[in-house]
């Protein structure tokens, strides 16, 4: 009988554990896909509008992954 309860608390953690890493999987996947879609837009813009808003080729990726500001020279 304590074989089958250790074994049934087994099945509970590792059905929780797989529901844990679907949910960070999920949640990553949002956060990727929203930088890519701010990476796509904004890859589409000329060196001028990018000027306009302030940016460089080199700046687009840091924008889309949130990164702070880089020093200029």
């Amino acid at each position: 009988m304590a074989y089958t309860t250790a074994s049934h608390t087994d099945h509970d953690g590792l059905l929780s554990g797989i529901v844990k890493g679907v949910r960070e999987f999920v949640s990553a996947w949002f956060e990727t896909s929203a930088a890519y879609t701010v990476y796509r837009e904004l890859s589409a813009l000329s060196r001028a509008e990018l000027a306009a808003r302030d940016l460089r080729r080199e700046d687009i990726g840091r924008v889309a992954m949130d990164l702070p500001t880089l020093m200029r020279e």
